[in-house]
């Protein structure tokens, strides 16, 4: 059966301690059209780096471009251009050049890792992979039509290529199991709530359990005595509030639409305009979400492009509208701030994480302008030294640090496999 989200069987996976070393781990982490992979050698649950044996990235999956950049432990780097390929393919491909790397027909792992984004109900903490739980991420596809079914498929691909070896699934998930009942409630009528399983789950929790776990390591801190907000600021973004080194509310609810405004989702947003949209524009609900998925955010806003990069550059040539995309991102992620510097207590920091969390220096001097009154000032020469890199970047006379903390989703999900694994006799 599936491990179910027991407080014990959490507590035994956070306080795991020695394996036997070395152990092989191979992780999947995929994307609505992307597909990475990395395969890791770890000495404990708690290796601070894991030795990365191979690595890649296949980007535009799903289409008739599929591109491959492959990366061996010598840094070797194999380039593929590999035409049409679903996850599926691509994860085949991926296990094909791990043997060709290491000469032999078959991988000697001891675990393969997959990341899942909604594990609907039931499945939060790290789950040893069998019928059951397979048949729960398929029930909990309803929730996350654009990411659950890659995943799946890349499940069910290498199972099938690398039979006999234990396949564990960690779920964006289950970092927010434990959000109070009055965070994770809507405020709906409680038969339809209950009915229908309706209620706040959160997500990008790999990322925002590294960043709190991370913290604490580089700090020496109890991550029980912690309370901190943490940005995932990327395609997709969301905020966190940590008290005590846990998740105690966050910006993405039922699915991964809620929230801040994104590259192309809409985040929060008034209820009736979605109603108003299917009058006027005589089109379904179903047809409304996909706007508010794919065509909304910095895309939607700018007309330009859902990259920040992009619209960055059409914004400091004097695009009206590209202009208008940045202020309302930033503004949305500072308001979170806000709101959730209410939420966990004294917070000691507030970290960023995510591709524009980690890279963007003048998206983050933004976003903490205006912040000072709070106690929250940025030191503007940390700040651009931050970019790419572990660093805190705020000046000394800060009341609250501010950090960049690059996520490193393998590392996290390699480590709690190995730490699942460890549990067993």
């Amino acid at each position: 059966m599936a491990i179910k989200p027991r407080d014990a069987s959490a507590r035994r996976l956070r306080t795991a301690l020695i394996l036997a070393p070395p152990m092989r781990i191979l992780v999947f982490n995929c994307g609505s059209s992307s597909l990475k992979f990395e395969m890791l050698e770890l000495a404990s649950p708690r290796d601070q780096r894991g030795r990365i044996i191979g690595r890649g990235l296949f980007e535009r999956v799903g289409t008739a471009q599929t591109e491959a950049v492959l990366t061996a432990e010598d840094g070797a780097v194999t380039r593929r251009t590999l035409g049409a390929c679903d996850h599926r393919g691509a994860a085949g491909h991926a296990v094909a050049w791990l043997e060709q790397l290491a000469g032999q027909p078959r991988l000697e792992l001891d675990a393969t890792a997959h990341r899942v984004v909604h594990g609907g109900p039931h499945i939060f903490v790290p789950t040893l992979l069998d019928d059951v739980a397979l048949r729960e991420l398929d029930e909990a596809t309803a929730l996350a039509p654009l990411h659950n079914p890659p995943a799946i498929a890349t499940i069910r691909a290498v199972r099938e290529r690398l039979p006999g070896v234990p396949a564990i699934v960690i779920a964006d998930t289950g970092f927010h199991r434990e959000l109070p009942d009055y965070a994770r409630t809507y405020a709906l009528p409680r038969d339809l709530t209950r009915r229908h399983g309706i209620r706040r789950f959160g997500f990008h929790g790999l990322g925002h359990a590294w960043m709190t776990g991370r913290y604490a390591e580089l700090t020496g801190s109890d991550p029980a005595t912690l309370n901190l907000i943490t940005l995932h600021l990327g395609a997709g973004c969301s905020a966190t509030a940590i008290r005590g080194g846990k998740s105690v509310d966050t910006s993405m609810g039922q699915t991964p639409l809620e929230g801040l405004m994104m590259a192309t989702r809409s985040g929060d947003l008034d209820p009736a305009i979605v109603t108003l949209l299917c009058e006027r524009e005589g089109i379904t609900p179903q047809e409304v979400e996909s706007i508010l998925n794919h065509r909304s955010g910095l895309l939607g806003v700018s007309a330009i492009s859902g990259d920040i990069r992009d619209v960055q550059g059409a914004a400091d040539g004097g695009d009206a509208d590209a202009t208008l995309a940045l202020e309302m991102f930033c503004y949305r992620v500072r308001k979170y701030i806000g709101q959730y510097l209410a939420v966990p207590g004294k917070t000691a920091a507030i970290i960023f994480g995510g591709g524009i969390g980690e890279h963007a220096d003048r998206i983050r001097a933004r976003i903490c302008a205006g912040l000072e009154h709070l106690g929250i000032v940025c030191d503007a020469t940390r700040n651009r030294a931050a970019n790419g890199r572990e660093q805190k970047f705020s000046a000394d006379e800060s009341l609250i640090q501010l950090y960049v903390i690059p996520v490193d989703e393998e590392l996290y999900m390699a480590r709690a496999a190995a730490s699942l694994l460890a549990q067993k006799p």
